[in-house]
């Protein structure tokens, strides 16, 4: 990483300042600590000039990982645990008791059981997002983060504007985060295919 965590998120502050936007809504601890799997503990802590959380050992971050990971992923697409856990024992080969004691952080997943489950999940940094100490978590988090916030120009309103020649978004003054821009991009999308639909 090419900046140290406390720079980082002096420059995070500095752009969310210049762009007006809700401080409390980009770096919600609630929201941040489901994308990391971090606790929200550890993401005060983090928050605080960069301070460093509580020391851990690295099988209780994993395990502790893993359940968060099942948990923010279980209540966002409603599924039920005996479904996950079933799926998880197929993609790993292992019994659905052993895939529920895993999921639920009680047992330590060996080294090809964690790749396995980052590819489940579909986890980008791959084992990384379980062993990674905090800081490192957080600052790849932050650096996501701000390069969002800096191609905020480049956002998914500007490449719908684009797609369907529109000349000029008037949000009057304010700044929207990239996620409040994906959202009404998708909402226009839905509202222009379904004129067309209207139309045949």
């Amino acid at each position: 990483m090419s900046e140290p965590l406390p720079e980082t998120l002096a420059l995070l502050e500095e752009r969310i300042a210049e762009a007006r936007l809700d401080r409390a809504e980009v770096l919600d601890v609630r929201a941040l600590s489901a994308r990391t799997a971090l606790t929200e503990g550890e993401i005060r802590a983090l928050l605080t000039e960069g301070a460093q959380p509580p020391a851990d050992d690295i099988e209780g971050r994993i395990r502790r990982r893993v359940r968060t990971l099942h948990e923010t992923r279980l209540a966002a697409n409603g599924r039920t645990r005996a479904e996950v856990c079933k799926e998880v024992a197929g993609a790993l080969s292992i019994s659905p008791e052993w895939a529920r004691q895993l999921l639920l952080g009680k047992k330590m997943p060996n080294v090809p059981d964690l790749t396995a489950l980052a590819a489940y999940f579909g986890v980008e940094q791959g084992t990384g997002f379980f062993t990674d100490p905090a800081p490192i978590v957080f600052h790849r988090e932050l650096r996501r983060l701000l390069g969002e916030l800096g191609g905020a120009e480049e956002g998914p309103l500007v490449r719908f504007a684009t797609r369907h020649g529109v000349v000029t978004l008037a949000l009057r003054g304010r700044r929207l985060t990239p996620r409040k821009q994906e959202a009404l991009a998708v909402m226009l999308e839905g509202l222009l295919s379904g004129g067309e639909e209207t139309e045949r």
